[in-house]
């Protein structure tokens, strides 16, 4: 009899979602300070400030599933071995939390202006920080985002997670709600500072890009996922319960049709608008829409990880 895991529950589920998206928006961040700082600085500094957020609050959820609450305490100074992924992740993601900070730091204006009068080359060399931490942030956002993926592929006994096409989906659906999360701030900072008509349609090109990238690379995931033995029935039992099981219903209505087709078609109808027009409840809808599809995806990619009953298998195999 197929059992399906208890171990993992709502909190690494919801650090999965919030250290994603907080990756994906330090990404994209970043590429809108090289793209156009000036012009979306309210923009990216709001997102950079998320951006921490989400994994520091994230990070303290995975870290209260513990057993015993005091070994978070001294998590970092066990961390000490270069060949775990463990480690790696660990001071990856409080790597990007503290690149964001400073980063949200040199963008905001009163603080600039702080760390000019202390500093005073700073005010020539702010762009330049400012690029530097953006290249820095771009790249520990996309660690943190494949290293989401990486923890739940890691966990032992259960095949349906023990693949790689996890982190490069994980990856994916950070990306894309990271972009989703940072367009929400441009409207809501609109009335302050609109957004460039070219940093926007960026974020609507890349939405769509993740998308079909998502759909193909789960598509991919829940088609490969089985197999002979006991680690395929178990991963076969997974993919059926999330596509024709009890967990079906929100499958296909809050991953495929909130989380991939009303951000496709939101960012569709907006690029195909005419210039000058609103856009700002199409656009909305679709972001709500791919974080809401991003954060049930973790639930329930982790929820229908079922054991595969190894020991009966082996045992089974010796007696035959």
């Amino acid at each position: 009899m197929i059992e399906f895991q208890t171990v993992w529950g709502w909190q690494p589920a919801l650090y999965l979602f919030l250290g994603g998206m907080g990756a994906g928006a330090l990404v994209f961040a970043g590429i809108l300070t090289l793209i156009d700082r000036k012009s979306n600085n309210t923009t990216i500094c709001i997102a950079q400030w998320s951006a921490a957020a989400c994994m520091a609050v994230g990070l303290l959820l995975l870290l209260s599933e513990l057993t015993n609450p005091m070994r978070g305490v001294i998590a970092w100074e066990s961390f000490v071995n270069p060949a775990s992924w463990m480690t790696w992740g660990a001071w990856g993601v409080l790597a990007a939390i503290v690149i964001a900070v400073i980063a949200a730091l040199c963008t905001m204006r009163t603080t600039a202006a702080g760390i000019a009068a202390l500093f005073k080359g700073f005010k020539k060399a702010r762009p330049t920080v400012c690029k530097a931490l953006a290249v820095i942030g771009i790249i520990l956002g996309l660690f943190v985002a494949v290293y989401t993926g990486i923890l739940l592929m890691s966990a032992p006994g259960i095949p349906f997670w023990n693949t790689p096409l996890l982190p490069l989906l994980f990856t994916i659906s950070g990306l894309d709600t990271g972009a989703a999360l940072v367009e929400i701030i441009a409207l809501v900072v609109r009335k302050r500072e609109r957004m460039t008509e070219r940093c926007s349609e960026l974020l609507e090109k890349a939405i769509i890009v993740m998308v079909v990238l998502e759909a193909v690379v789960l598509a991919a995931f829940l088609l490969t996922a089985g197999g002979e033995g006991a680690a395929g029935e178990a991963a076969a039992a997974s993919v059926a319960a999330i596509t024709a099981g009890s967990l079906a219903p929100w499958f296909w209505c809050l991953v495929m049709l909130c989380g991939l087709a009303a951000p496709l078609a939101a960012s569709l109808l907006a690029l195909k608008a005419k210039k000058g027009s609103d856009t700002g409840i199409i656009v909305l809808s679709g972001a709500l829409g791919a974080l809401i599809g991003g954060c049930a995806l973790r639930f329930l990619v982790v929820m229908a990880g079922a054991h595969a009953d190894l020991v009966a298998e082996t045992v089974m195999s010796i007696l035959l």
